[in-house]
């Protein structure tokens, strides 16, 4: 059974971060876990969602950043992204390898929740909404999970009231593991997936897919691997012209062995590398979109450095530290997902101290 249980209020607490950083203006730590998923939403509010002790937790701000709603499952599993608007909150996860769906009142109350099984583990589903009260939820093992031998995407088609109109598992039994970052949709109903494949004893390697909205797929790009080098795809935006922009994780040699570098490349609406950019040393791309004035802002996972480039060439315009002092190498602090707000600050989550934790974040 799951409950909304309203201590959790008290483990949250703000704190002033003069100390690490002026350009953070406000956060939130909770208990043991991981945020997975931060969105801006039209009451110039937002909602954050993840792991907490083990379990899916998922919180709500009003515009003043207070707690407006939070709910709290007694189940282990976790939400990976979720979607609000007045009438409540629907929100997608993993629960025992299976897809979870959730959808919860305005008091914070379960409406009703489901899970659905696949021939294959799942860890995290992301959640595209389709306007009218239809969602498309996509699930699949996490792209850092290339040990597992095989596995494959799932895609669910469901409504506000949890009715499922359409399934469709999609796998490659020739490279055996494929998994997809955060699903995106263009405006247009094509749905964007960053992949991370792996095939037999080969490195991982990374790709963009275009689906149409039938889930019919387009074209699929490769990110010019190094088959010598593990590589992965975790997150995509696109421009009103159609171009693609995606972040993830590379590797290179260095002087002492292996080296992880985060990357951005822009992949032109028909499917063609357009540029790409090595940014970041020992770090990972882990989110990526695009900000009023049309750059890109990409996170990275360790230390929450933000990297802003120029989206028609990939130069860079600016760096953006979360702490004045953090070591990529040697962190605890990781970044998982970023949104803007209303005014232009940037909304990230993660993990710090092992803690679920959120903030907001100037890039000034």
């Amino acid at each position: 059974m799951r409950k909304y249980i309203p201590f959790i209020l008290l483990i949250l607490a703000a704190a002033s971060c003069k100390k690490e950083s002026d350009n953070i203006v406000w956060q939130r730590t909770a208990g043991e876990g991981s945020a997975f998923f931060i969105g801006a939403t039209a009451d110039s509010g937002f909602i954050g969602c993840g792991r907490l002790s083990g379990n899916p937790y998922l919180v709500k701000f009003g515009s003043g950043r207070d707690i407006e709603l939070e709910y709290y499952s007694q189940e282990n599993g976790l939400f990976s992204s979720a979607w609000y608007d007045t009438s409540g909150i629907v929100a997608a996860g993993s629960k025992a390898g299976k897809m979870l769906l959730t959808r919860i009142d305005p008091a914070g109350t379960i409406l009703w929740d489901t899970t659905i099984t696949s021939d294959f583990y799942l860890d995290i589903t992301s959640l595209v909404y389709e306007g009218n009260g239809s969602f498309l939820a996509v699930g699949s093992a996490s792209p850092d999970s290339a040990d597992v031998i095989y596995t494959g995407i799932l895609f669910v088609r469901f409504d506000t009231a949890g009715q499922i109109s359409y399934t469709m598992e999609t796998t490659d039994f020739e490279t055996g593991f494929t998994a997809a970052g955060k699903a995106i949709e263009d405006g247009s109903g094509n749905i964007y997936l960053p992949l991370t494949r792996k095939s037999g004893s080969l490195k991982p390697k990374a790709a963009i897919a275009k689906y149409n909205r039938n889930i019919q797929k387009l074209w699929e790009t490769d990110l010019y691997n190094n088959t010598g080098f593990r590589a992965g795809c975790y997150a995509a935006t696109t421009d009103a012209a159609g171009n693609v922009f995606v972040t993830g994780v590379t590797e290179a040699s260095n002087m002492s062995g292996t080296l992880t570098n985060s990357y951005v490349a822009s992949v032109s609406r028909l499917g063609e590398v357009q540029w790409k950019k090595y940014l970041e040393n020992s770090n990972t791309g882990s989110s990526i979109i695009l900000n009023g004035s049309g750059n890109v802002l990409m996170l990275n996972k360790n230390c929450f450095i933000l990297r802003i480039l120029n989206s028609a060439d990939g130069s860079d315009d600016g760096i953006a530290r979360m702490f004045a002092e953090c070591d990529s190498y040697t962190t605890d602090a990781f970044g998982l997902d970023m949104d803007l707000r209303h005014d232009g600050t940037v909304l990230v989550a993660g993990t710090k101290a092992g803690n679920f934790w959120i903030a907001i974040k100037s890039v000034q």
